[in-house]
This record gives C-alpha cells, structure tokens and sequence, in this order.
C-alpha cells in the first residue's frame, strides 16, 4: 500500500484510488471554520463536521495541535491519521479540492494576499475579544472592562475597517466579474463572505450592523456568495449551533 500525501490519494495493487475521509473538527458556530465549510459545499469536497462543545474541547485542548480550533483530522484507508491545523492552510487545501483555489502562481497569490488582509483585518476584534491576559500583556486581568472593549471596538470600526475593507472594495470596484480574484468564485469570496456576515450580524457589541454602508462592492460581493448554488445549498440546509454529521455534496 503506497501513500501519496501530496495529492490525497491511495493507490493499492489493484490499482483502485480511494480518498482518505476528512472531518472537519470545531464549534458549533461558523467562526473560522465557516469559510472551509462553504468551500466544501461550493466545491463539491465530503467531509465529516464534528462538533466540540466547551467542555469537549477543554478536554482535548492537550492533544490538539497548538491546542486550538479547527483541525481537520485526515484518515486514510491504510489506517493512519494525520491531524492538521490553522484555518488558512485547511480553507486552502478544501480550495485546491474543490477547484477553488486558482491554478496560476499570480492568481493564487493575489487570493492569499486577500486572506491575509483579512487576517489583519481581524486582528482588532480579537483583541477585544482575548482581553489583556490572552494576549500576553498581563498575568493577572482576563477581560477588559466594557468600557474598554468598547473603545477597542470603536476603534476597530475607524480605524482598522476603512483601511483593510476599504482595499478590498477598491479591487471588487476594479473587478469585471464581480468577483476578488479572476473570474470565478475563490476561497477569498467565501473568507470575505463568512467575516463580513459575521460582523454584521449584530451579536458584536459595539459594531454597528450597518458598517457595510460605505462598501457596496463588498455589499454585492457578500449577495453574490450568498447566491451561488453551492453555498446557497449549504446555509438553505444547515443552520447554526451546528451538529456533527457526514455532509455529501
């Protein structure tokens, strides 16, 4: 039995290809693992969404890679498991599955350059998320105060918003297709998609769910995703908290 883990795939003697089984593991809320679980759906990739709650994860927080969420757990037929983590690289490799991930070297870069920027973009919502302890900048306060998480938030919506999302609207303004990058839907449309929702869904304190006024680009873009046959099937069929169970496109 030869295993190629550069492509996925297993080879026995009598030549028969079989895919390992990939099961995507986090909460029951979209967070980071939303973007990848709409790659899968929009790209046609099987998976296994297992969910952990609180004390689930609390439990297998030791034998987690870097002790966080997602992983995506990768078990082949020969019996070995591979268990990777960090959001990005997963929503690539789904992208790549899937057709997702564009195939030339400029395209793909400008698509990690959007999920980058995104990254930078979220940087001041999780600072007000973590509190002071959680990013290393004190040992004994574990949250900030709300005023302080506000003022981090207001901050966050002034400042942060209009110089990363306002980049992105200007490439969208640029785009023919509508799309972040080429012609067709990437993984940077779904990461766009599933940051934006989340920001405007009202369940951030501090964030006003109109922020997106000042971004039609980014307003159609987000109405584009939200329509395309995979990801419309998707958040038309599964709803969140969301459960474990075996999704086949």
């Amino acid at each position: 039995l030869l295993a190629f883990t550069s492509t996925i795939f297993i080879t026995t003697n009598s030549n028969r290809i079989m895919s390992p089984k990939l099961s995507l593991v986090y909460f029951p809320i979209g967070g980071r693992a939303e973007a990848i679980r709409l790659a899968a759906a929009a790209g046609g990739v099987a998976f296994t969404n297992k969910v952990l709650s609180g004390t689930d994860y609390q439990e297998a927080r030791e034998s987690l890679p870097l002790g966080q969420l997602p992983v995506l757990e990768i078990d082949y037929p020969c019996g070995k498991t591979t268990v990777m983590t960090q959001s990005n690289a997963i929503l690539r490799y789904f992208g790549k599955l899937g057709g997702l991930y564009p195939k030339d070297d400029i395209k793909a870069m400008e698509v990690d350059s959007v999920l980058d920027i995104l990254e930078d973009l979220l940087t001041g919502i999780i600072t007000s998320m973590m509190g002071p302890t959680g990013l290393l900048i004190s040992d004994d306060k574990d949250s900030w105060t709300a005023e302080e998480k506000m003022e981090i938030r207001k901050r966050w919506v002034t400042k942060s918003v209009p110089r990363f999302l306002g980049h992105i609207e200007k490439r969208l303004e640029k785009s023919e297709s509508g799309w972040v990058v080429g012609d067709s839907m990437t993984i940077a449309d779904l990461k766009i998609f599933s940051n934006l929702t989340w920001f405007t869904s009202g369940v951030l304190d501090g964030v006003p769910t109109t922020m997106l006024e000042e971004y039609p680009a980014c307003v159609s873009l987000v109405e584009k995703v939200k329509t395309a046959e995979g990801t419309k099937k998707w958040t038309d069929n599964y709803s969140k908290p969301y459960g474990t169970f075996d999704y086949a496109p």
